[in-house]
Parts: structure tokens; C-alpha cells; sequence
């Protein structure tokens, strides 16, 4: 008897990113392409805070590209923290276009987990 396959069309996800190493970054990258690809209707949502911001940010993001295929294929959000941003000196012009901002990193995490959302802290 076949099963419906599992699309993860019920499945929400929020990844915390705060390393600025490339070997964490990578990781991350891997993490979400292989659960895009299992669940490629799941909702997923990184929050970049700390550190973790060179990942999205003009000037040093190592795979832009590569994250701009993930966003607009997939449901996936990627958010920087506003304070981290103003800590840094930074805009939201800093960052790639396709990365949204929200108030607090901490409190989107909580508000996420509150929410249902599965929590998965990313990086080595």
C-alpha cells in the first residue's frame, strides 16, 4: 500500500545562526538544502544575529547565489537581527536583497518556538 508522501507542507522550522565561520556556514547551507529537498513545503525561517550576519551581508556573504535559489524556491525566510544590524553600523542596504530584518533575534526564536516551530540551533 503506498503512503502520501510527506511534502513537510506541516512542518515549520526556525534555524539560529550566529557563527561567522565558513565551515558553519557551509553546514548551515547543507542543513537547509538537504531539508528543502526531503520537505520542499516546509516553512523555514533563519534568524542571522551576532556574528552570524556576515552570512547575508553584502560584502562578506560566501554564497549568495546559492542562498537566492533557496529563498525564491522554497519557503524560506531569512532574517537579521535589528540590533545586531545597529551594533555593526549597518543597514538594511548592507544586506542582500533578499534578507528581511525583524526587531529582536531572541524574541523572534521565542515567539517562532511559542508558535510550534521547531527550533534547530545551526553551526559547528
Amino acid at each position: 500500500m503506498n503512503q502520501p508522501m510527506d511534502t513537510g507542507k506541516d512542518h515549520r522550522v526556525v534555524f539560529q545562526f550566529v557563527a561567522s565561520d565558513r565551515p558553519s556556514q557551509k553546514a548551515l547551507i547543507s542543513n537547509l538544502r538537504n531539508l528543502l529537498d526531503y520537505w520542499p513545503e516546509a516553512e523555514v525561517e533563519v534568524v542571522f544575529h551576532g556574528p552570524g550576519i556576515t552570512m547575508v551581508t553584502t560584502a562578506d556573504a560566501p554564497l549568495p547565489e546559492l542562498l537566492r535559489t533557496l529563498v525564491h524556491g522554497y519557503h524560506l525566510r531569512l532574517v537579521v537581527c535589528g540590533n545586531t544590524l545597529r551594533g555593526h553600523k549597518l543597514t538594511q542596504a548592507d544586506l542582500l536583497p533578499f534578507v528581511g530584518t525583524v526587531p529582536v533575534a531572541i524574541a523572534e526564536l521565542i515567539r517562532k518556538q511559542e508558535e510550534g516551530w521547531a527550533y534547530i540551533k545551526a553551526g559547528l
